[in-house]
């Protein structure tokens, strides 16, 4: 698993646990979902003053875009 930029704000158990929920309400492969997930941390963390919300920030863009149907756009 790679480390994403908010692995010292998140803890691994969370973030998987995140990631799980994100899986089973979007009915997404996790795999999926966690490199979204992590594209998501890693896009907002570079333009990110306040770092504190980037997990949850990240979770809702998510599961927006596999609602969307845009696993990897």
């Amino acid at each position: 698993m790679s480390h994403s930029a908010d692995s010292t704000r998140t803890p691994p158990d969370q973030r998987e646990a995140t990631i799980t929920a994100l899986a089973a309400q979007t009915r997404a492969q996790p795999d999926v979902v966690r490199l979204l997930y992590e594209e998501e941390i890693a896009a907002l963390h570079a333009g990110a003053t306040v770092t504190s919300f980037i997990g949850i920030i990240a979770g809702r863009r998510v599961k927006q875009r596999l609602k969307n149907g845009s696993r990897h756009a």
